[in-house]
């Protein structure tokens, strides 16, 4: 596959990234649509047409598995979906998610930890946070391309990082940009052509947003991960 052996041989530049990811998702759309309908949509239309005003311990639980469940098999199925597509393998979606819940308890102690140190840093200053976070991204995709467990996951990824930093924290500021600047086009188109229907327009939104600016953010993660992974291997 092209994809493969470019990310082999040289680096690649973060908007040929997102070049790479855009072209990826949209020959495997089915698939990536299928998985983001399997996992996603079900809560989010939930999330929009039921109300937990009545119930609001409820909501909290609803919102609390979402975040720590539903979302991060999302994410980290789509990165199972992405090593295996470039590899020119045909991975399944419910091996994928089967992987995925098999390790979840493991994964989410990572996220917690992540989230925290993340956390603590940003309320002593700004910087030190951002650096964390960077330099320890890669840690999911340490955990759950390359069985790296606890301590390993991060300092893993802090082994790609080095001497890239910028370049993973460019690629985090133009997708941030890029998702934000699209979803405000997105809910005002929506907004003027669906008025009387906000539920509605917020599902239609996010199927579009979600499904396509976040996965291919997600899949650009994993590409420039993989070539950072091969440009190691290089030196």
């Amino acid at each position: 596959m092209r994809i493969l052996s470019e990310l082999q041989t040289r680096k690649i530049g973060l908007f040929e990234l997102i070049r790479m990811s855009f072209k990826l998702y949209f020959e495997y759309f089915g698939i990536f649509f299928s998985f983001f309908c399997v996992t996603l949509l079900p809560f989010l239309i939930i999330f929009q047409f039921f109300s937990f005003d009545s119930n609001p311990i409820l909501g909290i639980l609803f919102i609390i598995f979402y975040v720590i469940i539903v979302f991060p098999v999302y994410v980290n199925g789509l990165t199972i979906l992405t090593e295996g597509y470039v590899l020119g393998e045909n991975p399944q979606i419910d091996v994928a998610i089967k992987r995925i819940l098999s390790r979840i308890i493991p994964l989410t102690g990572l996220s917690i930890r992540f989230g925290i140190i993340c956390f603590l840093l940003s309320l002593l200053l700004i910087i030190p946070g951002i650096i964390y976070a960077v330099n320890n991204s890669y840690y999911g995709q340490a955990f759950i391309l390359r069985g790296q467990t606890g301590k390993a996951a991060f300092e893993y990824s802090r082994s790609l990082v080095k001497g890239n930093w910028w370049k993973v924290f460019l690629l985090s500021i133009i997708s941030s940009i890029i998702i934000s600047q699209y979803e405000k086009w997105i809910a005002k188109i929506l907004n003027r052509v669906l008025i009387d229907f906000p539920a509605l327009v917020a599902i239609i939104g996010d199927i579009i947003s979600i499904n396509l600016v976040a996965a291919v953010t997600i899949i650009s993660g994993v590409l420039l991960f993989l070539n950072l992974e091969f440009q190691k291997q290089l030196r």
